[in-house]
């Protein structure tokens, strides 16, 4: 991983995996950048883009998330949307291929272990 800021940031190619970066040591959240313009760019979230098609739907699958805890909600990996802060002093953390390739692998480990869980208890 390393850390941009802005101007940088901006010049990278599409495909870059990133987290906005604050310079009290906070990472917040996991994205992949698309195209850039002048001075913003598009993004897609991997960690909060729920399906739904509009605001008032987004807010009622919330809503009953929060109140019952067997609906499923999904995540969106393939809605982009601008940045739009326009922030001159944002910071970056940029995943090399490396950190992509340790967090796939994490990520299917945990995978597997729940798998085998729920073969063991019969949830196949």
């Amino acid at each position: 991983m390393r850390i941009v800021n802005r101007k940088e940031f901006l010049e990278l190619p599409n495909n870059t995996v990133y987290s906005k970066y604050e310079s009290s040591g906070m990472i917040d959240g996991l994205h992949i950048k698309d195209e850039s313009y002048t001075n913003d760019w598009v993004y897609f979230d991997l960690i909060c883009n729920i399906k739904a098609s509009s605001d008032g739907e987004l807010l009622d699958k919330m809503y009953k998330a929060e109140n019952d805890h067997a609906f499923q909600i999904r995540n969106n990996l393939y809605c982009c949307q601008r940045d739009g802060f326009y922030e001159k002093d944002d910071m970056f953390v940029i995943y090399n291929n490396e950190d992509i390739k340790a967090l796939i692998c994490r990520l299917n480990e945990v995978l597997n272990k729940v798998e085998e869980i729920r073969e063991t208890i019969g949830e196949g």
